[in-house]
This record gives C-alpha cells, sequence and structure tokens, in this order.
C-alpha cells in the first residue's frame, strides 16, 4: 500500500477553483470547502494512478457507495481533513481515514464507546480505524495507524491478511 496527501493550501496557491471544476464531475455542493476537497481528492487519485501506476484510463464510477476505477487496475481509498486531503492506494480493497486532533472530552468519549481513552491519539486511533474500515466495506485483514503532520491521525486498514504498513506515505505534487 501506498499513500500520497495534498496540501490544500499549498495547491490553492498554484491551482485555481476552475482548474478543480474537471474533477468535480459536476456535482453540486454545499460550501467552497467540500467542492475543494472533494475534487483535489479527485484529481489527486486520478493523477497517481497515471503517475505512478501507468493508468490510462482513470473514469471513476460509484459500486456499493464506494468509489473505484472503471477498469479497475488497483484499489484506492480517499480522506481529508484539515489542510489535508490523502489517497491510499493498493492492489486489494483498503480504506483509509484521516482527522485532525482536536481537544475532545475523553472521559465523555470513554463512556459513549466504552473505552479508555487516555489521549487524543487514543481516540483517533480508535476513530481514524472505525472510519477506514467503513470504508474498506469487507472484514478488515490488517490495519496501520500513525500521527501525520503532528496533529492527524492516519489509519490505513486493508483486506490483505499480509498488509504490515505503507511503504510511502508522500506528498504528492505533479
Amino acid at each position: 500500500m501506498e499513500i500520497y496527501y495534498i496540501n490544500t493550501e499549498k495547491f490553492l496557491k498554484s491551482h485555481d477553483t476552475e482548474f478543480l471544476r474537471k474533477f468535480s464531475g459536476g456535482k453540486e455542493f454545499k460550501s467552497l470547502k467540500r467542492f475543494v476537497q472533494y475534487s483535489i481528492g479527485r484529481y489527486l487519485v486520478k493523477s497517481v494512478a497515471k503517475v505512478v501506476y501507468n493508468l490510462s484510463d482513470t473514469e471513476i464510477v460509484i459500486d456499493n457507495d464506494k468509489p473505484k476505477f472503471k477498469n479497475g487496475g488497483v484499489f484506492f481509498s480517499i480522506s481529508h481533513s484539515g489542510n489535508y486531503v490523502a489517497a491510499a492506494f493498493d492492489n486489494s480493497p483498503c480504506g483509509l481515514d484521516i482527522e485532525e486532533m482536536k481537544p475532545r472530552d475523553f472521559e465523555a468519549l470513554s463512556a459513549r464507546y466504552e473505552k479508555d481513552f487516555q489521549s487524543a491519539e487514543d481516540f483517533y486511533k480508535f476513530w481514524t480505524e472505525y472510519e477506514a474500515e467503513i470504508k474498506l466495506q469487507e472484514k478488515t485483514q490488517a490495519s496501520y495507524s500513525c500521527v501525520f503532520q503532528e496533529n492527524f491521525m492516519l489509519t490505513a486498514v486493508s483486506a490483505n491478511p499480509t498488509f504490515s504498513q505503507p511503504s510511502c506515505i508522500s506528498h504528492f505534487d505533479a
């Protein structure tokens, strides 16, 4: 598995929203922020598929509420939080979630989820794994979590039991 990410603030300094329209699929969005996150996510997936995986057809379709390449080739999962959009790529189904770690009432969250969260890392590892598993839509065989960019938690899950950790987590700039 490989994970690529884009910092949206830096991206928007060199690309305008008009450029992003071709990645929005003509969808309507409730806010500019949602439009930017969605469109950069699609840009990231299509660009990595072409540049890294040499896919010529990067048409994305929705199958069972999950985006995938129409003609296969590689599996992917997209997530965004704060100023980051990230995508995981693998040769088997995968799920990815990234969340900005913010101060929370860990006592209340521990009671709500019947877990003992001692820190932001404890809670966000639990939460991102939960969200990534929803995106996977299969039984999780393996997972990997890490603190990303100092105050984000990133979790990738896989249907592949031999998965241990991503071979790379890289900024994508194409």
